[in-house]
């Protein structure tokens, strides 16, 4: 037992610490030499006006109405080193404080950045709080050591940030996306959705400990982003106090800067700090115990047990936990090391990433569970195709990668990766039989490259090409992939500003209803008028605007201004005119789609006046939110169609499971159409099968007279194509459409 005077000691103690954290520090005003004109502009103001927001802790908060965070300790020092009250105007969010300063209603703005936009109606103090920038990701995540390492990854940014811009300037590969609060984006992050989240360290830190994200990790700090220095910005109309305040922040003490600091950003980690040495301590005594009471014996079983420890962290550090392969970072100690040796000893060794087909939709429709016992199964074929020379890892989620040794017996890359696709082909046993592919993408030392960093961007410029040959295929890496992968994100950084400029346009194709050759409806088509480039195919862009998720905000830019459009011309010249907007499973699966109708009801435009557009991929994909969603939109009134029917693996099931009003027969049908060819044959049986479900029946690529008339006896019910009309703008296709005789 302690003695009483121990206690009271140690009471003493902390209580002393306690005050040397909590108690702010005083300055005097009086050590401030003002100039005249600062003086009369303080005798001439009752106080200052300091407009903030919550929820930035632990930088600035309000809570109830009290204003608490660093930035509350600085202002009341610089209240009294000033001599004037500094008075607090609350406001919701940034927007508003903003426009309070702009419009005068406040004087100052505390703990900004400085940006040349902000510096137009805004001037800046020097900086008083100094914050590194760093990426929060979950534990699992590797280290970020540079931005360049995060190329085509997805991270999120609160909106509003000042270093957005920079960001997207310095680095367009990397994806960012806005979130309204740091909360919502590092609940994105613990749930996978995005690779990570980009803040100020003294934030994250902040919002981990705060909102108990035991999963996430501050898992770089970018020393190529610097700092972010944040000051005072004042409305220009109050010039003087830029001065006045640059002398309250030169008279702050170093000190009292770090005792601010250390109060209310590194107070929990010294708690864990503490409980962390009295531990170390308990260990070191009862260690000492042991030694004495046990002497040797117990001397070698502690440097046994640190022996297994060891090997136990080492194994942690360097392997994966799920599969038990070297994971990333013992690969990069590995292919480093075959590196010097293939330099050295000039053998050439090769690269091969392998990624599994269609391994998200496992996890989604099966279960994670489900998706690691095909993980572990995956892992245990790859490595029986290998030699035993050769070395595989796991890079991280569904990703594998190979460092393949050329011997004597095994030197052909090739059947290597044949052997991989065939093996992974099989089927897997999970809670039933599951199919899926690999792609693989190959590049080789030191002929290719002879830096790891490169050699990565070789395979994944390799893998994307494996991708886009149809996937379960591999691809050995060339020079022209790396200037396609240039060129595409060159074309991604345009179509960035595409969407920002405006330049993209709706255009119509007329489908003519065959019994009496009029015109009753049309397809929408997006049009890219590059201004360098004209118009670029939608086969070029199309496929990336869905990769990079960008078709979420134009798909609903093409719905609104298709729907007013169809709105224009029911008024003017049809009341019963359609118009149709193609889908993408990206819209459905983005939720953006949920709100359509409610949107048409706000446009005052009838829900039978847009129609949309499905395509037999979309359905075979089996999302369950994609099916519900879509029967939930043809049960509110939109008609649906089926698009390019034929070219898929169709079902007819999918035509009894969905409510579907047309069937588009695809145009390769119809491109080589004559009396007695098996396509006539085609499009008879899909066109009586499809009047027998109830459907209407468009033919798509109708090119020429005869093609009309065979269409037209076969009982198919509406054309579109290039004999009717090629996809015009809204006016023309006015002019050629409603303004001119019917089509004859």
């Amino acid at each position: 037992m302690l003695s009483q005077s121990v206690i009271y000691w140690r009471k003493i103690s902390c209580l002393f610490l306690l005050l040397l954290v909590t108690t702010t520090p005083q300055l005097d005003a009086k050590t401030l030499a003002f100039t005249q004109t600062e003086r009369d502009f303080l005798n001439s103001i009752q106080t200052i006006r300091l407009c903030t927001g919550p929820d930035t802790m632990p930088l600035d908060d309000i809570r109830n109405g009290k204003h608490v965070g660093i930035n509350a300790e600085f202002m009341a020092l610089f209240q009294k080193s000033i001599g004037k009250p500094i008075e607090l105007i609350e406001t919701l969010d940034w927007p508003e404080s903003v426009e309070k300063i702009k419009s005068g209603q406040c004087d100052i703005l505390s703990l900004i950045q400085k940006t040349p936009s902000r510096q137009e109606f805004l001037s800046f103090t020097d900086s008083y709080v100094s914050i590194p920038f760093v990426v929060v990701t979950t534990q699992e995540k590797f280290f970020v050591s540079n931005m360049s390492e995060i190329i085509d990854k997805r991270l999120a940014i609160r909106k509003g940030y000042s270093y957005i811009e920079l960001l997207r300037n310095r680095y367009p590969g990397v994806i960012i996306e806005e979130v309204e609060s740091i909360e919502k984006g590092l609940d994105q992050v613990n749930r996978g959705e995005l690779f990570g989240y980009l803040s100020g360290l003294q934030i994250a830190g902040y919002a981990i400990q705060n909102d108990g994200h035991s999963n996430l990790k501050i898992s770089g700090k970018f020393d190529e982003l610097s700092r972010i220095e944040l000051g005072i910005a004042v409305n220009k109309e109050r010039q003087p106090l830029v001065g006045i305040f640059n002398k309250a922040i030169k008279n702050l003490d170093p000190d009292t800067i770090s005792q601010i600091n250390n109060s209310w950003l590194t107070i929990k980690y010294q708690i864990a700090e503490d409980y962390t040495r009295l531990v170390q301590f308990a260990i070191v005594v009862s260690i000492l115990l042991t030694f004495l009471l046990y002497r040797q014996f117990s001397l070698r079983r502690h440097n046994e047990q640190l022996r297994k420890s060891e090997r136990a962290i080492w194994r942690q550090a360097n392997f994966d936990l799920l599969t038990s392969l070297p994971n990333r970072q013992l690969f990069i100690t590995n292919v480093e090391e075959k590196i010097i040796e293939a330099l050295e000893q000039r053998t050439p060794f090769s690269l091969m990433l392998i990624d599994l087909d269609g391994f998200k939709q496992i996890n989604d429709t099966l279960g994670h569970d489900q998706g690691d016992k095909l993980l572990v199964e995956a892992a245990g074929r790859i490595g029986a195709c290998l030699g035993e020379h050769d070395i595989l890892s796991r890079l991280g989620g569904d990703e594998f990668i190979v460092i393949h040794s050329y011997t004597k017996a095994n030197n052909n890359t090739e059947s290597v990766a044949e052997a991989i696709l065939h093996a992974i082909k099989q089927p897997f046993e999970l809670k039933e039989d599951i199919f899926i592919s690999a792609s693989i993408g190959i590049s080789i030392c030191p002929r290719d490259s002879s830096t790891r960093s490169e050699l990565m961007k070789n395979v994944d410029h390799a893998l994307f090409a494996a991708k886009e040959k149809g996937r379960n295929a591999y691809h050995h890496y060339s020079i022209d992939m790396r200037l396609a992968a240039v060129a595409r994100m060159k074309l991604i950084q345009d179509m960035r500003l595409a969407i920002e400029n405006q330049q993209f346009e709706v255009f119509y194709q007329p489908i003519i209803d065959l019994k009496n050759e009029r015109v009753k409806k049309c397809e929408a088509l997006i049009r890219w008028n590059h201004p360098e480039r004209g118009y670029v195919s939608p086969f070029h862009f199309i496929p990336i605007l869905e990769e990079t998720r960008m078709i979420t905000d134009v798909g609903e830019w093409v719905f609104e201004q298709s729907a007013l459009q169809a709105k224009d011309w029911r008024e003017r010249f049809d009341k019963e005119f359609q118009i149709s907007v193609n889908t993408s499973a990206v819209q459905f699966q983005s939720r953006t789609t949920r709100n359509w109708q409610s949107k048409l009801n706000r446009m005052g435009v009838d829900v039978d006046a847009v129609g949309i557009e499905i395509t037999e991929s979309m359905l075979m994909e089996g999302f369950s939110d994609i099916t519900a969603h879509l029967n939930a939109l043809r049960h509110s009134g939109f008609q649906i169609s089926l698009d390019d029917f034929g070219t898929g693996y169709s079902s007819l099931s999918y035509l009894k499971k969905f409510d579907i009003d047309y069937l588009k027969i695809d145009k390769s049908f119809v491109n080589n159409l004559s009396e007695d060819s098996n396509d006539m044959v085609l499009c008879e049986a899909i066109i009586v099968m499809a009047h027998k479900l109830g459907l209407k029946v468009i033919a798509e690529g109708v090119e020429t007279k005869e093609q009309q008339i065979l269409l037209t006896q076969a009982g198919c019910d509406f054309g579109q194509g290039y004999l009717f009309a090629k996809p015009l703008p809204a006016k023309s296709f006015e002019e050629a459409m409603f303004l001119k005789p019917p089509i004859s």
